[in-house]
């Protein structure tokens, strides 16, 4: 029976590993792609966030006709109650700790010479939404357009019930994630590029040939980029509660 593998790609949560163990293990993905998000003709991303429930239908079916197998979604959040109600789709995503990624996300940007801000600080003012406050509850609560609402815990409940609706929703460093793709997809255990933030030898050469040799330094080091983490704290309390429910933890007595 056909089944097409839709995956919410949270930014810096694994996500890249993820698409390129499914493209390594023979899942087909989307004709014209960019890490798994679908394009048209173009080259423009394909909005499904802003499908209705006919057009995501559809979209599934013109899937299945052409043997696609895996689509992936990280810079908006279609509607999972429609994807869930379709027998042929298994929702899958993947999470991490919201702070620890907020500063993989920081990190990437600034060694990897995406952004100007010399500090954490800098980098928040800079309204980016993958550094947006409460970014998972925002995710599954499907409350990202600019400009940004405040989140509120009815948001919290509507994200928790979205991610109930997962077949698959993945705690890096609660499991086995490898092991785990392996014995539900049946994958192998590929050596593919993970994309990780630290030890690519390429982001050392663009650093030295801009004389950034202080970054070259603390990236060498496997040192965060400068900037006081603290500015984070209190910025995705609803996040880890969130992550809290998943693991069957709400914080109650």
């Amino acid at each position: 029976m056909y089944r097409l593998i839709w995956f919410q790609h949270v930014h810096k949560a694994a996500g890249t590993l993820v698409v390129n163990l499914a493209r390594a293990n023979g899942e087909i993905l989307y004709k014209n792609n960019a890490n798994g998000n679908p394009l048209d003709e173009d080259g423009e991303r394909l909005e499904l966030w802003k499908y209705d429930e006919g057009q995501l239908k559809s979209f599934v079916d013109s899937c299945e006709q052409e043997g696609v197998t895996f689509v992936a979604t990280e810079h908006g959040s279609p509607d999972f109650k429609v994807l869930h109600r379709d027998s042929r789709v298994v929702l899958l995503t993947t999470l991490r700790d919201p702070i620890s990624r907020a500063v993989s996300n920081y990190n990437h940007a600034y060694f990897g010479g995406y952004t100007k801000a010399s500090n954490i600080g800098d980098f928040l003012s800079e309204s980016r939404f993958f550094m947006s406050d409460n970014f998972y509850v925002r995710t599954f609560s499907r409350k990202e357009q600019f400009p940004l609402e405040a989140i509120s815990e009815e948001d919290l409940e509507t994200a928790k019930g979205a991610l109930a609706l997962f077949d698959l929703v993945l705690l890096l460093g609660k499991i086995d994630l490898l092991t785990t793709l392996s014995e539900e997809f049946g994958w192998g255990m590929s050596a593919v590029d993970s994309h990780a933030t630290f030890g690519d030898p390429w982001k050392v050469w663009n650093m030295m040939k801009k004389g950034q040799l202080i970054r070259v330094v603390r990236y060498i080091g496997g040192l965060s980029a400068p900037g006081e983490q603290s500015l984070l704290d209190g910025r995705y309390d609803l996040d880890l509660s969130l992550i809290r429910s998943i693991e069957g933890d709400d914080g109650g007595d």
